[in-house]
């Protein structure tokens, strides 16, 4: 039964990996980059610290690192050295069916996706602090474009995602948790002042600006290869 399920998450990736046009390569080698993203955290933080004071904000801050460590750190370190599944792009059973983007391979083990698991992680949690229907929307197409460009790409297979997007969801849950228990030691039953703030409207209108940016200019980043 287990080598059925590998071979279908081989399939699968395939699948997902086989519809490519020279377009779509660009914007989904872009869109999968971190850096990209920076405009996005700097609003973050930004609107952190102008709708809460600097204790309040530096609380959330620490919460999200810790997030963070949990779905990229720990994964990255520990999980995918223990499991040493080979990616797509280093499956030599998959040479030459995955078809590779910019020469982009990743690291040589995949199991499970760091993208999956801080986008998930990322989301639920900050749909929690914010509590925006409209930031909810954007975050999660967010997050959904981020894991099927990995798939895209070929450097994840379906099954890393799903796992990903589990520890991601599990940890969002319990690190909220502990923000707000620790919440309630240092700062008492204080309502949460991210849910009155306008500005946090900001986030998900850098994030549309910035899917926009990847849409309209993600073909000239050829012009420096």
């Amino acid at each position: 039964m287990w080598d059925s399920l590998i071979h279908f998450d081989k399939e699968l990736l395939l699948f997902f990996n086989g519809h490519h046009t020279p377009y779509w390569d660009d914007v989904m080698y872009l869109y999968s980059g971190k850096w990209i993203w920076l405009p996005v955290v700097l609003t973050l933080v930004y609107v952190l610290f102008r709708s809460a004071g600097w204790r309040e904000t530096v609380w959330t801050l620490l919460s999200v690192a810790l997030l963070v460590v949990l779905c990229d750190y720990l994964p990255s370190h520990y999980i995918k050295p223990f499991f040493a599944r080979l990616r797509p792009t280093h499956d030599p059973e998959l040479a030459g069916l995955v078809h590779i983007v910019n020469g982009y391979r990743g690291g040589l083990y995949s199991f499970f996706s760091q993208h999956a698991s801080n986008a998930a992680g990322i989301v639920i949690f900050t749909t929690f602090l914010f509590r925006n229907r409209f930031y909810s929307v954007v975050a999660v197409v967010w997050a959904l474009v981020s894991c099927y460009s990995r798939l895209y790409l070929g450097v994840h297979f379906p099954g890393d995602i799903a796992v990903g997007l589990l520890w991601g969801t599990a940890i969002g849950f319990a690190v909220w948790g502990l923000y707000t228990c620790g919440r309630r030691l240092f700062f008492g039953s204080v309502p949460l002042p991210y849910r009155k703030s306008k500005e946090i409207g900001y986030i998900p209108l850098v994030l549309i600006l910035t899917f926009v940016v990847i849409l309209f200019f993600a073909p000239m980043q050829n012009l420096t290869h």
